[in-house]
Order: structure tokens, then C-alpha cells, then sequence
């Protein structure tokens, strides 16, 4: 009876790790070689921006399950932040993550930083540019990393061992986590502006 206890166990865990991995390889093909990706939404640029440049609204569409406050509320201006408090998973503690609204151009442009809420430094920039195409939008959002990248520099020059392609590939798997962020957000912005 064990043994099939086990084998159930052994095949649900095989059954998981494929799901995971299938659809991590669905939403890296998502992503373009330069890091962005993009969303349609049938509405005009004036709507999107609308909600995607507003504190009221970043709670229904940014970090799925995670508590979302913003430092204002109505539109954002420069300075303005989102704070995103992760649940913790598979017995990692929560997280405090921060956007900073850097630059915004109405109808047109969204900037952001991703800033470590430990000590302030800057982990990431977001980039996301609206585009009218006949009576849609086309959100696009792009990601980059200074401090990961400078990280993938300095493994790229390391000695080819275990431990180098062990840390080449956890850095890759972190940026693409960060830039596999936005197209979910994206989706989910989406989906409330072309439900209602």
C-alpha cells in the first residue's frame, strides 16, 4: 500500500513540475528578445491610461493575490508609489515590494522603479507605452534591470563550473520572473477594462 502511496505521490509531483514548467515556457515565449511584452485592449488610449495611471485602480489589476496600496488616490503624478505586500509561499516569508511612478506623459507613457523597500535601491525599471491602433490600445511593457544585468556580466566572465550555470541560471529565472510580471498585470487590466 506504500509503494502506491508512493508511486500517486512520485507522479503528482512529475504532473506539477511539468505544469510549472510548461507554462513558464509558455510565458517566456511571451516575452520579445529585448525584454517587453505586449497586450491589446479594445479601448482607446485615453481609457487604458486611465486606469493604469491611477492609485484607485492598481489594487484590481496589479499582483494577483498580494495586498496593493498606493500612496494616492485618483491619478498618479512623479514620486507617487505602490506598495505590493506578497503573501508568503512554499514557506517563504512575505515581501514589501515598491513602484515608484518616475515619469508618466498622458496616454502615452507609464515609468516605474522597482525599488528594494530595505534599503532603497533600485532593482528595476518598468516602461509601459501606449499605442492607438484603430479603436484598440496596444500596451507595451519593458523591463530592465541595471543590477541583474551588471550580475549577468560579471557570470558570464566567471570560470565555466556547477556552481556559475547553478547561479546563470537562478539570475535568469529571477528576470525573467520580473519581466513576466507586467504581461500578467497587463492581462488582468485587460480583462476589468473590456468587462465593463
Amino acid at each position: 500500500m506504500w509503494k502506491w502511496l508512493g508511486g500517486c505521490l512520485v507522479v503528482i509531483l512529475l504532473l506539477i513540475g511539468f505544469g510549472v514548467w510548461k507554462g513558464y515556457r509558455m510565458m517566456r515565449s511571451s516575452i520579445s528578445p529585448e525584454g517587453s511584452v505586449s497586450v491589446a485592449i479594445a479601448a482607446p488610449p485615453s481609457r487604458v491610461f486611465a486606469s493604469l495611471a491611477n492609485g484607485d485602480s492598481a489594487a484590481t489589476w496589479m499582483s494577483q493575490g498580494s495586498v496593493v496600496t498606493s500612496s494616492r488616490h485618483g491619478p498618479f503624478v512623479p514620486g507617487d508609489s505602490v506598495r505590493v505586500q506578497t503573501r508568503s509561499i512554499l514557506g517563504m516569508p512575505q515581501q514589501q515590494i515598491v513602484w515608484r511612478v518616475t515619469d508618466l506623459v498622458p496616454d502615452r507613457i507609464l515609468a516605474w522603479q522597482f525599488i528594494s523597500s530595505h534599503d532603497s535601491r533600485m532593482i528595476a525599471i518598468r516602461r509601459d507605452s501606449l499605442f492607438a491602433k484603430g479603436d484598440s490600445t496596444i500596451v507595451v511593457s519593458r523591463v530592465v534591470s541595471p543590477p541583474i544585468d551588471s550580475i549577468r556580466k560579471a557570470q558570464a566572465a566567471a570560470k565555466d563550473t556547477q556552481d556559475a550555470a547553478f547561479n546563470r541560471m537562478a539570475t535568469e529565472l529571477l528576470l525573467n520572473m520580473i519581466r513576466m510580471q507586467p504581461k500578467i498585470d497587463l492581462m488582468r487590466l485587460k480583462a476589468r477594462i473590456e468587462k465593463h
